[in-house]
């Protein structure tokens, strides 16, 4: 589905030369509002995310493969050997004509190739050069492989402190940290951009999984520090708040019910849940003395009995009849039937050539007077070389040799 109206990023340059979830996710992103963004992929197979799709039970063939078109929609992409002249020839004629470049390889790797940043800076001053990686680009593990699983969650304290003591630890989403990373990259990146346009300068924009699990963790993370003592994980009798948690239901479901104040919804809650005391009993008189008094506990207990006499889509017609904020709590199976989401633009349907229509989701950014390009699907690795190598003023006779020298697929 292609949005009639004009493009924010329209005019704009981007080289990608990165793999799987994170750095690609930005130059998806960037596709989406307009900008010309050419993916470099290394022959012969290109983004390691293609051969990941089945590992995911999703298909994964040319024009067929959803994981790798939620993350590359929208470029062009070019298989080149940058281990060849040629192919560095073909990726310099490339930034020559590019506002930024963007990339998770390693930048020990990039400088051994002549790629790193200070060696590009001077010869083309107005580039945008975005790193992405594991640990960032200073300190002992700078080299060290970053995958959203060990980088974002295992190092946040995330992937333990989330769960109740004695749980097994959470299995988050695959690329849930990568996204959620690339979302400050991609602000950096436009920081950037828009800094450009006063300075005439380009600059390097890094961040890394590392900092990101830490940014998103920060509450808890300042919450640990000894001064303040806040222990985790946190049993399931101690939340912070009782009437800001989760709860079984009847039916099996759970409900998350979260209130916007407990000095003026507690009236409520003594009226809802038969509890009288919460208005008469001292030790319930706030949040800070109903946990110094450890009286929390008792209130989460019965809660929990409570809820459990009635269905899930009970207890939100109650509270939403009592303006109490809640939500049922969802299964992923149940996300694509949203009609919420549906109606402001988080999904588009795309039809495959198995006769899979499939919804997918969408970059989350709406305009009033700008629109986004819709999904198209990718096909084969490499499937705009020999365009975007004639774009770069290179004869037939050339890409041919280029690809007889496997300089490109």
């Amino acid at each position: 589905m292609e949005n009639k109206k004009s493009l924010p990023l329209a005019g704009i340059n981007v080289i990608e030369l990165a793999t799987v979830v994170a750095a690609p996710a930005v130059g998806r992103v960037l596709a989406t509002y307009g900008a010309n963004v050419i993916k470099i992929e290394a022959p012969p197979d290109g983004d390691l995310i293609r051969g990941m799709s089945k590992g995911h039970q999703l298909p994964s063939e040319p024009y067929n493969s959803p994981l790798f078109d939620v993350l590359n929609s929208g470029k062009k992409t070019i298989s080149i050997n940058l281990k060849s002249e040629k192919g560095k020839e073909a990726l310099h004629k490339l930034l020559e004509q590019s506002d930024i470049f963007i990339t998770n390889v390693r930048m020990k790797s990039l400088i051994r190739m002549g790629l790193g940043y200070d060696a590009l800076k001077d010869k083309y001053p107005s580039l945008i050069y975005g790193h992405f990686s594991g640990f960032g680009l200073e300190g002992p593990d700078a080299d060290r492989p970053g995958f959203d699983t060990t980088a974002f969650w295992l190092r946040s304290g995330a992937i333990m402190d989330w769960v109740v003591p004695g749980s097994f630890v959470i299995r988050p989403s695959f690329g849930f940290g990568d996204l959620a990373t690339s979302s400050s990259f991609l602000s950096g990146i436009l920081m950037a951009l828009y800094a450009r346009t006063v300075t005439n300068r380009g600059t390097l924009v890094s961040t890394s999984l590392l900092s990101s699990g830490i940014w998103c963790n920060a509450t808890s993370v300042v919450n640990a520090q000894p001064q303040y003592g806040k222990n985790y994980p946190q049993d399931r009798y101690h939340p912070w708040d009782p009437f800001s948690d989760f709860y079984e239901c009847k039916d099996g479901e759970w409900v998350a019910v979260m209130e916007k104040s407990y000095a003026t919804d507690k009236a409520i809650f003594a009226e809802l849940f038969d509890m009288p005391e919460l208005m008469t009993d001292p030790r319930l008189a706030d949040l800070v003395t109903m946990r110094e008094t450890d009286a929390v506990a008792e209130v989460v207990a019965k809660v929990e009995k409570i809820m459990l006499t009635r269905t899930a889509e009970e207890w939100c017609e109650i509270f939403d009849a009592n303006d109490i904020p809640n939500e049922k709590v969802r299964h992923f199976k149940e996300v694509y039937l949203d009609q919420q989401a549906w109606v402001n633009g988080c999904f588009e349907k795309v039809s495959y050539p198995d006769g899979a229509e499939t919804a997918l989701p969408m970059p989350p950014i709406l305009f009033s007077d700008f629109g986004r390009k819709g999904y198209e699907t990718k096909g084969c690795v490499g499937e705009d070389t020999e365009e975007i190598l004639r774009s770069l003023g290179y004869s037939d006779k050339e890409i041919a040799d280029m690809r007889s020298k496997k300089e490109i697929l």
